[in-house]
């Protein structure tokens, strides 16, 4: 009866999946693709909501009270939201999943005792370039074996199959944009691809600042540029207003496309991204 008693405690031990929570869906995808079926993997921020004002319910609470282990992306809900995290589960191992990626800085403007300030911040839409998925699932990697040794060598196999999936991700994407000039601009509702602009050779044209709509003069500025780049299209995406974009569309009478970073399949989504540039440029 000891003996069966140990033997239970054990095999509930081995078989018991990690509980890893993720700020996206995309996040989700990446983790998945490494740890398989040894984790139940969670995204706080649920589909067509925005990562950058989101506020948890006390489901995702929940959720994350019982996480072993928790993966951050530097998108703008964690920064009011990160400590509380850490502070219900002290437990948690928090692992930040950009360490080690190049960010691209953006501008901030932020009214201040009837002064306007300008601070530089990193771009948080990491994972829209291979480059970068790349350096998240090392992370990834090293985080599991570090908590789970055991499953080294399952996660290791995992790790490998998904960095081909991504090395054949960038490949598509080049031979799709293989005959779009280099510096080539797409106007974006949401700054949301500068990272796929960077290591794609592009310019994204953004039209909202900080998520507010463009003013009636900054939006007829923006109106005069596209006409002189000979903008073709304006990709919008479901979480944000699309009224300023449409509004551009009809002036120019060009395509208002959707094309969401946020979707849990981030290789269709990216090459789905590049054959709506190629076809539109």
């Amino acid at each position: 009866m000891k003996y069966l008693l140990i033997l239970c405690v054990f095999t509930s031990f081995v078989f018991a999946k990690l509980n890893i929570a993720v700020s996206i869906i995309p996040q989700k995808n990446f983790v998945e693709k490494i740890a398989g079926e040894k984790a139940n993997v969670f995204a706080i921020v649920k589909p067509g909501a925005s990562p950058h004002t989101y506020e948890p319910k006390p489901s995702e609470l929940k959720e994350i009270s019982q996480a072993n282990i928790y993966f951050p992306i530097k998108i703008d809900f964690e920064n009011a939201w990160l400590e509380k995290f850490a502070t219900q589960n002290r437990d948690m191992k928090i692992v930040e999943m950009t360490k080690g990626v190049n960010f691209i800085t953006m501008k901030k403007h932020k009214h201040h005792a009837g002064k306007e300030e300008t601070i530089i911040k990193p771009d948080p839409h990491t994972w829209t370039s291979a480059l970068n998925v790349k350096i998240m699932a090392k992370t990834i990697y090293e985080t599991l074996i570090e908590i789970d040794a055991v499953n080294k060598e399952f996660y290791r196999n995992n790790y490998l199959n998904f960095l081909d999936e991504i090395n054949l991700t960038d490949k598509k994407i080049r031979e799709i944009l293989i005959d779009v000039n280099n510096n080539s601009k797409f106007m974006v509702f949401h700054p949301a691809w500068g990272y796929f602009a960077r290591e794609y050779g592009l310019v994204q044209f953004p039209v909202e600042i900080e998520g507010k709509e463009p003013k009636p003069k900054e939006l007829i500025k923006i109106i005069e540029e596209a006409k002189k780049e000979n903008i073709k299209a304006i990709f919008t995406q479901s979480e944000f207003s699309t009224k300023s974009a449409q509004t551009i569309a009809d002036s120019l009478n060009i395509k208002v496309l959707k094309e969401t970073p946020l979707a849990e399949d981030w290789s269709e989504n990216l090459i789905k991204m590049a054959n709506a540039i190629a076809n539109n440029n």
